[in-house]
């Protein structure tokens, strides 16, 4: 159990991570216990003349083992054996065995070969997942601060001085659960990515007979997912509000366009309004416009719209490599790669 605890120890785990990434001072290590275990055996000679020759060395083993790993435990037990084999097994200073201290030796080898096996094994896996725990918390923590300050620049936005209470509740309330449902699809695919596909579904489940849209059907990362949700979010929410999802005629048709898959890649994400109201510039600059222009400027390559009469035009150019999921590759259809840009349809709603 002491043994066991001894791993639960940061300071610990840190010390062997140190020690086995200098490979060349694991082999040295693991010589020099040999060494010292063989000293001690001499040490004791006197005071357990009947012990086995091995006696020392099993506890030089697990060390090497324990800090080297597999390779150094391996030219520990070598030394070991031909340690023990010359300088203590009867006849010493003499490699000729007696049947009975043959195989003593034999056992002892075979012992050991396991024992490293085991606990190299053992400590490479109690290292891999101080790894991984580090990596999720360090994760964690960047999340995290990645999502308070999403928040603050929400709640900085909408809680405007000189703004209705109720309408900045509204404003709040609506992207903060636009950036939660977006949340929840990165929780379901263990923070991977998120369909964008799946995004605008959630968003715009309420107008499955006036949406049409193609070309999103594929997994983006969590920073292009979290910044997809607020931009639909903000684009969906004008639309009802002053556009064309603000009356039953009115239509938006969503684009999503690939082209090139080196490494000039890019996406075209369009969203096209048409009739609704009479469409004029907005007068204003609010927290939906830096949405949708200045921090889409810096998480793509290009953002712009068009106010014309017959409703909004929005277009937003991003690097393939600022939305590729974790795995580092889009999950394209066959044959799409070998195209100069392809779309992918799908269907909106049921």
């Amino acid at each position: 159990m002491r043994f066991a605890r001894a791993f639960d120890s940061r300071e610990v785990l840190q010390g062997i991570r140190r020690l086995r990434a200098n490979v060349v001072l694991t082999y040295v290590i693991a010589i020099g216990v040999v060494a010292l275990a063989t000293l001690l055996r001499f040490a004791l000679q006197a005071e357990l003349p009947h012990a086995l020759p091995i006696t020392t060395y099993s506890l030089a083993l697990i060390v090497a083992a324990v800090v080297g790993g597999f390779w150094p435990g391996m030219v520990a037990l070598f030394f070991a054996t031909i340690g023990a084999w010359y300088l203590f097994f009867s006849p010493t200073f003499s490699f000729a065995l007696a049947p009975r201290e043959m195989w003593v030796l034999i056992l002892f080898v075979g012992v050991g070969m396991v024992n490293i096996t085991l606990l190299s094994a053992l400590v490479a896996s109690v290292l891999a997942r101080d790894e991984q725990q580090q990596f999720l918390m360090r994760e964690l923590q960047h999340r995290s601060l990645n999502l308070f300050s999403m928040i603050q620049a929400i709640a900085s936005r909408s809680l405007v001085d000189g703004q209705p209470l109720s309408k900045a509740k509204e404003l709040f309330t609506g992207r903060v659960a636009a950036l939660a449902r977006t949340h929840a699809m990165l929780e379901k695919s263990a923070w991977a990515g998120a369909s964008l596909k799946e995004i605008i579904l959630q968003e715009l489940a309420a107008f499955p007979n006036q949406i049409s849209a193609r070309g999103c059907d594929f997994p983006i990362n969590t920073p292009a997912a979290q910044h997809f949700a607020l931009i639909v979010h903000e684009l969906a929410t004008n639309a009802v509000k002053y556009g064309a999802l603000s009356c039953a005629e009115g239509r938006v048709q969503i684009e999503g366009r690939i082209e090139g898959f080196d490494e000039n890649g890019q996406f075209r994400f369009m969203w096209r309004e048409s009739g609704g109201p009479l469409v004029t510039p907005p007068t204003r600059q609010g927290f939906g416009s830096n949405v949708l222009f200045r921090a889409a400027k810096h998480f793509g390559q290009n953002a712009d719209a068009k106010y014309a009469p017959e409703g909004l035009t929005y277009n937003l150019v991003i690097a393939l490599d600022k939305i590729e999921p974790a795995n580092g590759q889009l999950e394209l259809p066959e044959g799409v790669k070998t195209s100069r840009s392809h779309f992918f349809p799908f269907r909106l709603g049921p």
